[in-house]
């Protein structure tokens, strides 16, 4: 399952306390933004969860949450953190578009920053068959916020996410994809500094000296996306996109 991720990958992202950007605190008020419109008891699921941040924070608000990811130690860091904080967290080591989770099982899906390793539409489509009909989703992703980036911006993320889009071009495919789009949010640039990219950078200076060449490489792309965003984070970075199935 993990055979074609390179290895440094793993061993750099197990050491960052999150394994993309994000808060806490945003988390929590986009899941009280949508409550009204889930059951009393929500079924959940945090699909593509790293280590477990969104899926603490809805078992917090009450959700019988599972965390689903291809890395069996993220979802051991998760469940060591979860019985720190005395909350029920389910895990799956499972892609989360072959969970094994049953049809129409969830009432909320939620994923931040993992979409775009599977596609986003492919993501959209799953995340359907999951949900209950009026079910919710939660979905991050990295998002064009301009039609004409900087060209250094736009070579980068050619290859480093060809399938990147448009804010509107998003929207356009969640509808084509059948859903009802309740809400956008971008997820501010101070979020990416704080939560992200200023531990990450840390990481890098840390692991630097001792880094073989597979580290060594990981270290150096890294390094150089981080000042990418921080040259061009108007241009882009993550929208959360909140969706209801029809039905």
């Amino acid at each position: 399952m993990t055979d074609d991720i390179p290895a440094a990958l793993f061993t750099f992202f197990e050491a960052m306390p999150r394994q993309g950007p994000g808060a806490d605190a945003i988390t929590a008020a986009l899941f009280e933004r949508f409550r009204p419109l889930l059951p009393d008891s929500i079924a959940a699921a945090d699909m593509g969860c790293g280590s477990g941040s969104a899926a603490l924070v809805l078992a917090e608000k009450g959700c019988a949450v599972t965390g689903v990811d291809i890395h069996p130690p993220f979802l051991d860091a998760l469940s060591r953190e979860a019985a720190a904080r005395h909350l029920e967290v389910g895990t799956l080591c499972a892609s989360m578009l072959d969970s094994g989770l049953p049809e129409q099982s969830l009432d909320l899906v939620w994923s931040e920053g993992a979409v775009f390793t599977v596609g986003f539409d492919a993501a959209l489509d799953e995340f359907q068959r999951l949900l209950r009909p009026g079910g919710i989703a939660v979905v991050s992703e990295c998002s064009w916020f301009v039609r004409h980036p900087a060209l250094e911006a736009a070579e980068f993320w050619a290859t480093a996410y060809p399938g990147m889009r448009s804010v509107g071009g998003n929207v356009l495919a969640c509808e084509d994809h059948g859903w009802r789009i309740l809400h956008t949010e971008r997820l501010p640039s101070a979020v990416w500094e704080e939560g992200f990219y200023g531990p990450m950078q840390a990481l890098c200076e840390r692991l630097a000296p001792d880094a073989d060449a597979e580290m060594a490489a990981m270290i150096e792309e890294n390094i150089a996306e981080i000042a990418l965003f921080r040259a061009h984070h108007q241009a882009y970075g993550y929208i959360f996109y909140g969706l209801q199935k029809l039905g």
